[in-house]
């Protein structure tokens, strides 16, 4: 019976998606580089030094991005690989000249990382962002940079032992996102 009911629920919401027209207006591709200062009562030190990809889609209706993607890099002192998922809301969007736009806002963030894929660790924190972008082609291409502040909780998933710290990590992405 559970199974019908989240089957039920997924179809509705996708029906929903669609026949309201929340669905994306733009989708593209974006990529950055991702530091972290670790921060705990003895010393902060870099800790996180990655590079990532996401697939992007920005929404039509409501002024929201969001992007699903994968992270590699250096995080505490191992090469790790991490599922990363984000969701913006844009706060401020202004034009600052014909096609050029500042924009700004916040959102959330959540990252699962693994050395060996059988240890496992999980970042989640608030996102907020500053960026501009650029439309060309009839607002059909999309060019963008933005630089994030995000403040991150971390904790080691297969320890139960183990503490949980505070991060804080300046991404900084670029992209570029097709509108249709």
């Amino acid at each position: 019976m559970q199974h019908t009911k989240k089957i039920a629920t997924v179809t509705a919401l996708f029906i929903l998606l669609i026949s309201t027209k929340l669905f994306a207006t733009g989708a593209g591709i974006q990529a950055g580089i991702y530091p972290g200062l670790f921060i705990n009562e003895n010393s902060v030190k870099v800790e996180q030094f990655t590079g990532r990809i996401f697939g992007t889609i920005r929404l039509s209706r409501i002024p929201m991005t969001a992007g699903f993607g994968l992270e590699a890099g250096k995080a505490s002192s191992d090469f790790a690989y991490a599922f990363t998922g984000f969701a913006d809301y844009y706060a401020l969007d202004l034009q600052i000249k014909n096609t050029w736009n500042l924009y700004s806002g916040f959102g959330a963030e959540v990252s699962f990382l693994s050395t060996d894929f059988k240890d496992w660790g999980m970042t989640a924190g608030a996102r907020f962002f500053a960026g501009m972008n650029w439309l060309f082609w009839d607002n059909y291409l999309e060019l963008y940079v933005q630089q994030n502040v995000v403040p991150t909780w971390a904790k080691n998933l297969s320890a139960s032992d183990s503490k949980a710290g505070f991060m804080l990590a300046l991404p900084l992405d670029a992209g570029i996102r097709f509108h249709f």
